[in-house]
């Protein structure tokens, strides 16, 4: 239960007598630090001062373990496929043609550079379609995609400025882009490689930040103006990577109303074989990709590490860590 938060400091978390399953949890509380310098967060650590990684989802950065191990020659880090396992950046929600540069090839999200600027992946990672490649097998592999689909992640600028002057945009073409900073410095680079990408392909970009409570609280559920780059994903069923293209649900920021794929989304909501289920995901994630609703990037492999007397702990994807320190404790 929460029992204090300090804004910008910290948050603790004390033991809930009345918890459904008799006897748990084993701990007693626990204390959440909030810092926003990575630096910080990483001397705090090697310091002993956390139990677990320092980063979102106790997740070290891979530029920093030759760094942390003399310092903890217990430490038995983890390769799991996490860190937000969606970044999708949708197009306006009044452009819906393959000219409006959602398909264009490589006008897109340079999936490659993202995994190699990355210091939680350092180039270890896949490419997402629609369901994230972190969610293992409901996530269709790029190369099973329509030959239109698999052009969104193959680097063509030549082709890619032909597309756009076959659209009447022989000289590409001016769109404001909103984010936020509140993701922080790593989401940035991302941005700033994704727009680099876009402007070798002829489309300017200009730039529009917003403060993370604005942007939650309106980019996100459609209001913008013509594109908007950010996180959304770390659910755990591939349903949850769907629904947002259903006309009227809040997270449909593309305004996407297709009759086909809303019966494909549905049919699969109903179909208990799994393997019959997952031939339809499949399906639905081969028109979503043609027809360029959204672009996404990549499933980063990171590292996930905690202290060796943490017991019965393990890193998955996912909000939940009530769930996961549930049974949990501490042996020392």
């Amino acid at each position: 239960m929460l029992e204090r938060y300090e804004p910008n400091v910290r948050l603790t978390f004390a033991r809930n007598p009345h918890y459904f399953v008799p006897g748990l949890p084993y701990a007693d509380g626990v204390d959440v630090t909030i810092d926003s310098d990575p630096s910080s967060r990483f001397a705090s650590w090697v310091a002993g001062k956390y139990d677990f990684g320092p980063e979102y989802q106790q997740v070290v950065r891979r530029l920093d373990l030759d760094t942390a191990r003399p310092r903890k020659p217990g430490l038995s880090p983890r390769s799991t496929s996490g860190s937000p396992a969606v970044t999708p950046h949708g197009s306006s929600t009044r452009s819906r043609s393959r000219t409006s540069g959602c398909a264009v090839p490589w006008a897109g999200p340079a999936t490659g550079e993202f995994l190699e600027a990355s210091p939680f992946s350092l180039g270890h990672g896949a490419p997402n379609a629609t369901v994230p490649a972190a969610a293992g097998e409901w996530a269709i592999p790029i190369d099973q995609l329509t030959r239109e689909g698999r052009e969104l992640y193959e680097q063509d600028v030549p082709a890619a400025k032909r597309l756009l002057a076959e659209a009447g945009y022989p000289n590409g073409f001016k769109v404001p882009v909103e984010t936020t900073a509140g993701y922080g410095p790593d989401f940035m680079d991302r941005v700033q490689i994704a727009l680099k990408n876009w402007k070798s392909a002829g489309i300017e970009t200009e730039l529009k930040l917003k403060e993370f409570g604005a942007y939650i609280a309106s980019t996100i559920f459609g209001k913008y103006d013509k594109m908007t780059f950010g996180l959304r994903g770390a659910w755990l069923d591939a349903d949850s990577y769907l629904r947002p293209f259903l006309p009227g649900q809040p997270l449909n920021s593309s305004g996407v109303n297709d009759p086909k794929l809303s019966e494909m989304i549905l049919l699969q909501r109903k179909t208990f074989d799994v393997a019959k289920r997952r031939e339809i995901i499949y399906d639905i994630q081969r028109h979503i990709a043609h027809q360029a609703y959204a672009l996404y990037d990549a499933s980063q492999k990171v590292v996930s590490v905690w202290e060796p007397y943490v017991k019965n702990w393990g890193p998955n994807n996912g909000y939940d860590y009530g769930g996961r320190l549930m049974a949990a404790w501490l042996d020392r």
